[in-house]
Parts: C-alpha cells; structure tokens; sequence
C-alpha cells in the first residue's frame, strides 16, 4: 500500500496539465500512487493524461459531474492512508509532500497540513500581492476552527490530510459548486489539528477563469456553508472554546448578513446582523451594516 494518493482533477486546462502532472511525478516522495480524473473535458486534456499512462491511472467522465463528484470518485479508487488534491491548473514543488508527510507521520494529532502559496499567472511567472484579495492567517497551524468560521484559509492543491478525516467526517458535498473545500475543512477541523509547511511548495494559478470567480454560484455556496454549517451548529461550537468562538461565529454571522443582503433579503439580513451582534457585540462594522439594513 502506497503512503500518498494524489487525485488530480481535470477540467479543461490542456495548457497547464502536462506541468500539473509532472509536478506529481517529480516529488521526492516517491511513495505514492495517481489518479487523474478528467471530468469531460472539451479540449485535449484526455489524451494528454492517456500520455502517462499506466503511470497514472486515467478516469475520463462522459459528462460533466462536478469538481466534488470527481474528488470523492478519485478518493473511492485509491487507498493510500494519505490523500493530496490537485487542481489541473496548479503545480506542486519537489518536496511538497515529502514535507508535508512527515508532519501526519510525527503528529496522529494532526488531520490536515498545509503549505504556504505561491501564486502564478497563466505563464507561470510570480504574481506579487495578493491577487485573491483573500487574508491568510498569520499562524495557520493547530486549531484552526474559530478561524475557519470567517473564512477558508487553505489553497485546495496545497493540502495532504488523512483519509480518516474522510471516513470520520464525511466526503466532499457534491451539490457545492466552488467552496465544497471550505465546507470539508470546517468539518476536519472539529476533530483534528492543522499543521503547516510555510515555504511556497504550492503553485496556485490565476488566470481569469478559476472557479472563484463564477460569482452567482459561488454566493450560493458561500449562504450554504454559512447557513448549515455554521449557523445550525451554534450550539455545539460553542462547546469548544468561549470568547474566541463567540468572537467567530459573530463575525460568521455577520458575513451571512451581507450575503442575504446582496441578495436584497433585507429581513434575512437584519435578523442575521442582530444574531451576530449577541455574540460579538462591540463590533461597530456589524452595527453599521444593520443600519444600512434597516433603511
């Protein structure tokens, strides 16, 4: 049984694939065995991936099932105790899973252990800043989960984590369009510590047609997550830790307040900022947004 198992998941990214793949193939950690997922795709993603054969085994949709229906099938094919994702448009550096292995082999404590980011344009050059206009948290380790309330901390291809997490938490939702790792996260961290490499082993692409920027589809989920995972869960979150979840889950509801209100649900909106305020009550930004909901 092989120690890691990569899915990679294909979907139209024939430019970038051949970096994807070869990216696995190069990794230090040779202890692994690949799975490519390519969920019918319209350009030459299939026959490039026919090309690495049986190297990496090959699964190719006839329809298109989503990002999530991908994920849980190359998790359901595998069965190394270690499973890494990455999205056909990203690369990883040599060392990234050799790195990241050696954390969940040290710690049993730790479910999931990321690696810092580096992101790219199409042609693979740096880009500076941060072009996802996402803040990343200062010390991504340990317990992560009143953090993961207000917002997703971790790049999908940057991530290795048990294959316990799975069987303990549940798979990827499928219904989810763009944020169905988000969701997986918060879940993992209920139950488990996150662990970090901080060098940029991960190379994140941006290139104008990433799923975040499928905005309409991406809010649903965004008022999804916010709505089942968070809000119905109050009650047993709050179990975990006092002021810093309160603080949390007050800004959590907060964001589902302006979610509902982008979607002109003023009464929705105000009813979530008044929530948000019970638990974070000193957070002017909160008050102002009520007010803006009440007019």
């Amino acid at each position: 049984m092989p120690l890691v198992s990569v899915v990679l998941t294909s979907y139209n990214h024939a430019r970038y694939l051949r970096q994807a793949v070869e990216s696995v193939l190069a990794q230090s950690l040779q202890d692994m065995e690949i799975v490519a997922i390519d969920d019918a795709s319209a350009d030459d993603s299939p026959a490039i991936l026919q090309e690495y054969a049986p190297r990496v085994k090959v699964v190719l949709h006839s329809q298109n099932r989503g990002t999530y229906a991908s994920l849980n099938e190359g998790i359901e094919v595998t069965g190394a105790p270690y499973i890494a994702i990455l999205n056909s448009d990203d690369a990883w550096l040599p060392t990234k899973l050799e790195r990241q292995a050696a954390i969940l082999e040290r710690d049993p404590h730790v479910g999931l252990v990321h690696t810092a980011v580096r992101f790219v344009d199409a042609e693979g050059n740096p880009i500076a800043g941060n072009p996802l206009g996402v803040r990343f948290h200062p010390n991504p380790r340990g317990d992560l989960l009143p953090d993961l309330l207000t917002r997703n901390l971790f790049i999908t291809s940057s991530v290795l984590f048990r294959r316990e997490c799975i069987e303990r938490c549940g798979r990827f939702e499928e219904h989810l369009f763009g944020m169905g790792d988000w969701d997986l996260w918060l879940r993992i961290a209920e139950h488990y510590a996150i662990g970090y490499v901080p060098e940029p082993l991960t190379l994140y692409r941006v290139h104008g047609q990433n799923t975040m920027y499928q905005r309409e589809r991406m809010l649903e989920d965004d008022l999804w997550i916010h709505e089942e995972r968070i809000r119905k869960r109050i009650p047993d979150l709050l179990k975990r830790d006092g002021g810093r979840m309160r603080r949390s889950i007050g800004v959590a509801m907060a964001a589902l307040g302006v979610l509902y209100a982008m979607r002109g649900q003023k009464q929705e909106a105000r009813q979530a900022f008044r929530e948000s305020l019970r638990y974070h009550p000193f957070r002017l930004k909160t008050y102002l947004r009520l007010l803006s909901a009440l007019r």
